[in-house]
């Protein structure tokens, strides 16, 4: 998806040669984000990556040269450690004296609550209307707005006396995030965009004389998000209704976003493999709520969706840009090909 290149802030990159020696020093976790700070810092800088495309944020480990571009930063810039729970204390202990932005704790973004159960509830994702001014600077941190997920019991699953099967998930901690925030927050397009402004606050501080640079490169991303967004609303909309299966749930924030229809996931994280309780209820469901698509992702065998997908179409989606070219235009690339994806797999 090239063609979303950011003209606009692209144009701003070209006194990066005067400037790059008296950049900060940046670290950021995952490729979009790392993608959302390159956008600000164009024309000033470039961020290192921390957590390379094809492998899982939730339990990787750094290798030398990432932990030494981690210990040479000024700013590190993470989702949180919902996400990357090894980060935590390894920033403690390498960037110490570096500013470090939790990401999904900046001012503006709308939160969602992890999703345990297998199958979804058939109202969740579809919040879309209450969201169509694009404008979440009241949403802060709460999840109000989003009642439909009060009816989630983390605690357990009563209702499904099978579930028993698969207590010994529990021992996987991180990895299903054991209730709590579900941490893809970048995979709502409007939390990107309140990201774009927190990071070019933050470097305006630590970086006062390029602070012009990374507030209109800011701006300027933010104005091509909003782009994108209104796009992607209308490529998705004839498919809104059309239920489909995840490989794990790593989708919510997309589903909220454009009012999608999630019917479940086969995973409660992406480090374990699904009971066979589990199984029964994705199977169930695809059946009773005419399921048209399973997701896989390009990380994981997807032999596990072909056994499962029966008539069902399969796709795959790529939530962190294992596909993209590392740079300003991943995240943008992200979203789109993952709309593209959607209606692809969707249509009738």
């Amino acid at each position: 998806m090239k063609a979303w290149v950011l003209g606009g802030v692209a144009a701003m990159g070209v006194t990066a040669g005067a400037a790059m020696a008296e950049a900060p020093r940046v670290a950021v976790d995952i490729a979009p984000v790392h993608s959302l700070v390159a956008q600000v810092m164009q024309g000033v800088g470039a961020p290192d990556l921390l957590v390379p495309q094809g492998v899982s944020p939730h339990d990787y480990s750094m290798r030398p040269s990432e932990a030494q571009a981690l210990q040479a930063a000024d700013v590190v810039f993470w989702v949180g450690p919902m996400l990357t729970p090894g980060l935590d204390e390894t920033i403690e202990t390498l960037a110490g004296d570096a500013v470090s932005v939790e990401l999904a704790e900046v001012e503006g973004l709308a939160l969602l609550e992890f999703r345990e159960k297998a199958v979804f509830d058939a109202h969740e994702g579809h919040d879309h209307e209450e969201h169509d001014d694009h404008e979440h600077d009241d949403h802060g941190h709460a999840e109000e707005g989003h009642d439909d997920h009060e009816g989630h019991d983390h605690d357990g699953h009563d209702d499904h006396d099978d579930h028993a099967a698969h207590e010994e998930e529990d021992d996987h901690g991180h990895h299903h995030h054991e209730g709590g925030m579900d941490p893809h927050v970048w995979l709502d397009p409007e939390n990107g965009r309140a990201m774009l402004s927190a990071i070019a606050e933050t470097l305006a501080g630590v970086d006062p004389e390029n602070a012009e640079t990374y507030r209109a490169n800011a701006e300027a991303a933010r104005a091509e998000l909003a782009t994108l967004i209104a796009d992607v609303d209308a490529q998705l909309a004839p498919v809104h209704d059309h239920a489909f299966v995840v490989f794990h749930d790593a989708y919510h924030y997309f589903e909220n976003r454009f009012g999608l229809t999630g019917a479940g996931a086969l995973l409660r994280g992406d480090a374990e493999a699904p009971s066979a309780a589990r199984l029964r209820e994705i199977e169930h469901i695809m059946e009773e709520r005419g399921v048209v698509c399973v997701f896989s992702e390009p990380q994981f065998n997807a032999k596990i969706i072909r056994t499962i997908a029966g008539d069902a179409k399969v796709a795959e989606l790529d939530p962190i840009g294992v596909a993209q070219d590392v740079g300003p235009s991943l995240y943008t690339d992200v979203i789109a090909t993952m709309a593209e994806t959607f209606v692809g797999c969707l249509k009738d």
